[in-house]
């Protein structure tokens, strides 16, 4: 194992603790979404009033479990550009999860989701710089 100052993502880093702490947040929001998927729904803004529409937001959990492990793994074997794409393909999902909301739900529901366009791309964007 390398040390921490030769690593690309040095383990006393902010930005690989901030990386790490999103990862496992997603994950946690995945999770819930694969458990309790009726909960996750409505803290998406877009409450499913039907069961049959549930197993859809379990999918929508799995899509972040599966994100959430693809960038803890790529903390692991510490890969900065290939994270920092991660958290922008992230962005991109959640300008798009922004929109649907918005669409259906009206702005004011999707306002975290803008946050989170903000917020990982940001972050890719000073992943993919080095910094």
């Amino acid at each position: 194992m390398t040390n921490s100052a030769a690593r690309a993502l040095p383990l006393d880093a902010v930005a690989t603790w901030i990386a790490g702490l999103a990862a496992l947040a997603f994950l946690g929001i995945g999770l819930r979404a694969v458990l309790a998927p009726a909960g996750a729904a409505a803290f998406f803004g877009l409450p499913v009033p039907a069961a049959e529409g549930l197993p859809f937001v379990q999918v929508f959990g799995a899509r972040n479990v599966g994100l959430s492990l693809l960038a803890l793994a790529l903390l692991v074997l510490d890969v900065r550009l290939e994270l920092a794409a991660v958290f922008l393909a992230a962005a991109l999902i959640a300008g798009l999860d922004a929109w649907i909301v918005t669409t259906h739900a009206g702005v004011a529901h999707a306002v975290k989701h803008f946050a989170y366009v903000v917020g990982l791309a940001g972050f890719g964007l000073i992943l993919a710089r080095g910094r």
